[in-house]
């Protein structure tokens, strides 16, 4: 029986098709799912990333439907034992869709899956994207980057392909010879140069590549970074003038460093070229015509993130949305921008979670503050947040962002002589590669001991923790965390300011002390500071503590709760015990 005699309540098979395809696009979807069951065909729409049920079908209608389908996509229609892949088009509204179709034998029959590849909606703005107020320089910061690598991770379906084009879009612009190497191309852009990868004709991504880098690009795009050779023609593209954008899947920005130096990537190359790295995640925007605030509030999970007098909103559903609640998707994002202290990282070999705070110091937000910064601006609800990034990318085990962070490795001299040749494009051959360690070293806080010289015997400042904070009632000395870009020596008079309210009028750099952070898998490093004070030492005490005293030295380590704080305050007390250092004054006084 011919395939367009088929018919279902007085319709033909074509005409089934071409409406079940004109549906799909009407409703947005990104997908058509075709999939034969025991009790008929059902069909769904994928629309904003997840699966909606549309109609079910006659089970009969299930042959013709597969045979009309694979005819348009010039699939042959005889082979049902097989998988197989192929393209059409149709016309909707004077404009040309693409369509990639793919089967698949199951046991009811071909499941078909037909991927809209809609040209009007495809190639999006950067603003579009909805990147708030502060990744959106961040991201336009990357684009006007003239040379090195610049990445873009995620898992399948979290929009990459959709970043990258929109970014492409914006610096096509500038006069640039761009050309993009795909596997699949699925949407053209007029006035760049794409090409599509062929395995069965040899044309593999580093092939493509090879042959790239003699048509003078001033811009790559690489589809995916599957292999360790591809990897390598990518990182020496960035090296030699190009700028290249290339796609990795992996969970969040700083995973894409070690991924790459697990593909053998030179450490060395990989920090001179690496410019940015862009990780993101795909979450459904609110309705704007029917959210409403949530009487509930935001979800148990999400409040203590989130500060207590924050409106969050729910979805309802109306005709604008299909009775979703939701419409379209907004970009969550975490934008690394390189500097040297990320550079110096990665050639240290230094673990994600040193490598992330070090992005954070940089002022990187994770995927997760992101999706926080969405929510309190009503763009998406608590659920859609918690479906899409609880499981995936909020880690406990983060360190805090506080401080410069650094792997424990050996022949530092030799690995920073190695990135400094590479820098002067003269790389060198690096040794063999070492296991890297797992424990990191945070420079993040600062103990600064306050002391009055007096004639009759030096004061020690000890302050009490107030209730409600770290330690309450225990005695300490001043002791605060160094903050995002600020030295020690400022972090140092900043807190005893803030804590004490008095004004250092000597400081000194005494020592350094680690101790270990068993919830970070992480050695944090005390600056340890002697601040010495003028008269009237009148103290004003911060929000932190309860009560204060002065008390002689001897006085002083007996009341001090760590072991460190009588240690650190002996070697001061050797150091300055003629009211400054001696010969090492020069050395020891910061001012």
């Amino acid at each position: 029986m011919p395939v367009s005699s088929v018919r279902i309540a007085g319709e033909s098979v074509i005409k089934l098709v071409d409406r079940l395809v004109a549906a799909g696009i009407d409703a947005r979807a990104s997908d058509i799912h075709l999939e034969p069951e025991e009790t008929g065909i059902a069909v769904r729409h994928r629309i904003d990333g997840l699966l909606r049920h549309v109609s079910l079908l006659p089970k009969a209608v299930g042959i013709p439907l597969v045979s009309r389908i694979k005819i348009m996509a010039k699939l042959d229609i005889a082979d049902r034992l097989r998988p197989q892949g192929g393209h059409a088009s149709v016309a909707l509204a004077g404009a040309r869709v693409d369509l990639r179709v793919s089967t698949l034998p199951a046991s009811h029959g071909e499941k078909v899956v037909i991927r809209i590849l809609d040209q009007r909606g495809a190639i999006r703005s950067l603003e579009s994207l909805g990147l708030d107020d502060i990744d959106a320089p961040r991201m336009q910061r990357l684009l006007e980057i003239r040379e090195g690598l610049v990445l873009v991770t995620g898992p399948t379906g979290s929009g990459k392909t959709t970043t990258l084009y929109a970014g492409l879009r914006q610096i096509q612009q500038k006069g640039l010879n761009i050309i993009t190497v795909e596997d699949p191309v699925e949407y053209r852009i007029p006035g760049i140069v794409q090409v599509q990868i062929n395995d069965k004709a040899g044309l593999s991504f580093a092939a493509a590549l090879r042959s790239i880098l003699r048509q003078d690009p001033d811009v790559v795009l690489i589809g995916e970074i599957r292999d360790r050779e591809t990897a390598a023609i990518a990182i020496q593209a960035a090296l030699t003038g190009h700028l290249v954008f290339a796609t990795l899947h992996t969970n969040d920005a700083c995973s894409s460093i070690t991924r790459l130096t697990d593909l053998g990537v030179d450490n060395a190359k990989l920090a001179a070229a690496l410019k940015g790295i862009v990780a993101q995640r795909l979450i459904r925007r609110l309705c704007a015509d029917c959210r409403i605030v949530a009487n509930s509030g935001a979800p148990e999970q999400l409040r203590p993130s989130i500060a207590d007098d924050v409106l969050v909103h729910t979805p309802v559903g109306c005709e604008a949305c299909s009775m979703t609640g939701y419409r379209g998707r907004l970009a969550v994002t975490e934008i690394v921008i390189g500097d040297a202290d990320l550079e110096r990282a990665i050639v240290a070999g230094t673990s994600v979670d040193g490598l992330a705070s070090i992005a954070r110091r940089g002022g990187s937000r994770s995927l997760w503050e992101s999706g926080i910064a969405h929510l309190t601006a009503g763009k998406t609800s608590g659920d859609e947040l918690l479906r899409v990034l609880e499981q995936s990318v909020q880690s406990p085990r983060t360190p805090p962002a506080s401080g410069e962070l650094w792997d424990l490795f050996d022949n530092a001299e030799e690995s920073r002589s190695r990135y400094d040749s590479t820098r002067a494009d003269n790389p060198t051959k690096m040794s063999e590669s070492r296991e890297r360690p797992t424990t990191s070293v945070i420079a993040g806080v600062v103990d600064v001991y306050v002391v009055r010289p007096l004639p009759g015997g030096w004061k020690v400042l000890v302050v009490q923790r107030a209730l409600g904070t770290r330690c309450p009632g225990a005695w300490e000395t001043v002791h605060g965390r160094i903050e995002p870009g600020e030295r020690p020596e400022d972090a140092a008079v900043r807190e005893v300011r803030e804590e004490t309210g008095l004004t250092v009028a000597r400081l000194y750099n005494v020592t350094v002390v680690p101790f270990y952070l068993h919830m970070f898998n992480a050695v944090q490093l005390a600056i340890v500071f002697a601040a010495l004070i003028d008269e009237p030492a009148a103290v004003s005490l911060g929000e932190e503590h309860q009560a204060f005293e002065w008390l002689s030295p001897d006085e002083a380590s007996s009341r001090f709760v760590w072991p460190r704080e009588s240690e650190s305050l002996a070697h001061i007390r050797q150091l300055l015990r003629n009211g400054n250092a001696g010969p090492v004054e020069d050395v020891l006084r910061v001012f």
